[in-house]
């Protein structure tokens, strides 16, 4: 992949993440989703420092335009990033080659999507942790929000892996 490709693609997915950030005040859990998702398809190119880097940066840019402040974008932006992360290295390492469509012939299906949704799960309360420390707020009201982060997670990864062309290792936005 060229640098110009990978830059489009970055600002594709930012683009995308941007949207559903500002949409998100009534839905606060799909933020972190098109994080996850950001994270996993990109990471196969090995620069995923870079889109670390640039949804941070987004993220706080985006918080910082709705009016708060930068530490409080930066808090944010840890809450996002952190579980996003996980989750791409969760998958790499439990399901390998499963997001390039190859995945480890040796297991099935039902396994591999099962380390996927466990990858999810994970993640999911890593959030539900974070969240509840940048926020103050107890995270015995929250107990709903690693299940409904998993299952979307889960949701969107395999919509993004249904969407992408056979043979292809990343998502079809930009040609």
């Amino acid at each position: 992949m060229t640098v110009a490709r990978y830059a489009a693609r970055t600002t594709a997915f930012a683009a995308v993440y941007l949207l559903v950030s500002w949409v998100a005040d009534v839905y606060l859990i799909l933020p972190p989703v098109v994080a996850a998702i950001w994270m996993l398809a990109q990471g196969y190119w090995g620069l995923r420092r870079f889109d670390v880097i640039a949804l941070v940066t987004v993220t706080v840019a985006a918080a910082v335009a709705d009016g708060g402040s930068m530490l409080g974008g930066f808090a944010l932006a840890v809450v996002i990033t952190a579980p996003a992360l996980l989750f791409a290295v969760l998958v790499e390492r439990w399901a390998p080659g499963w997001w390039q469509g190859h995945g480890n012939r040796f297991r099935s299906q039902r396994v591999r999507l099962g380390r996927v949704a466990g990858a999810a799960a994970v993640s999911g309360i890593v959030f539900l942790v974070l969240f509840a420390v940048a926020s103050g707020v107890p995270a015995l009201g929250l107990l709903g929000t690693p299940v409904v982060y998993a299952v979307t997670v889960l949701l969107g990864a395999l919509a993004g892996r249904a969407l992408k062309r056979p043979g292809r290792a990343g998502l079809t936005l930009v040609r």
